[in-house]
């Protein structure tokens, strides 16, 4: 049984703007509970990163040219970023430990759903149907 592309693409859409929103809160989080300026900064980074996710959930609704590349870079980007940046966290201490425990829950779901995001994308006949627009 086979599922038009046009439900997978609204499918990696919801999940694309699931991530960027989760993405951009635990950036919010980062900068509101940082208690140094690591933590600061890497929380506006997450956040640059979850609008980028936003923006190419949205294009992926439109269909727009370059979405494919987009997201599948933006994708890549939030898993290498979001794992780097939790060790960073612990190595420098930069959030109590109950906002750390948080903060993990958070990017371990984020890096679930884009990892999903990104196996979606890569099946041959939505990359085609993407890039042909």
């Amino acid at each position: 049984m086979s599922v038009n592309p046009n439900a997978r693409v609204l499918l990696t859409a919801i999940l694309e703007l699931i991530v960027g929103g989760v993405v951009v809160l635990g950036g919010a989080a980062l900068i509101s509970f940082s208690v140094d300026a690591t933590g600061k900064a890497l929380g506006v980074i997450h956040g640059a990163l979850g609008l980028v996710g936003l923006s190419a959930g949205v294009l992926l609704l439109a269909k727009k040219g370059m979405v494919w590349t987009l997201t599948v870079w933006t994708n890549v980007l939030i898993i290498v970023f979001s794992t780097a940046s939790e060790v960073a966290l612990f190595g420098a201490g930069s959030l109590p430990s109950d906002q750390f425990v948080d903060s993990i829950t958070g990017t371990a779901l984020a890096i679930v759903i884009t990892a999903v995001v990104i196996v979606l994308l890569m099946k041959p006949d939505l990359k085609v149907f993407l890039r042909k627009r």
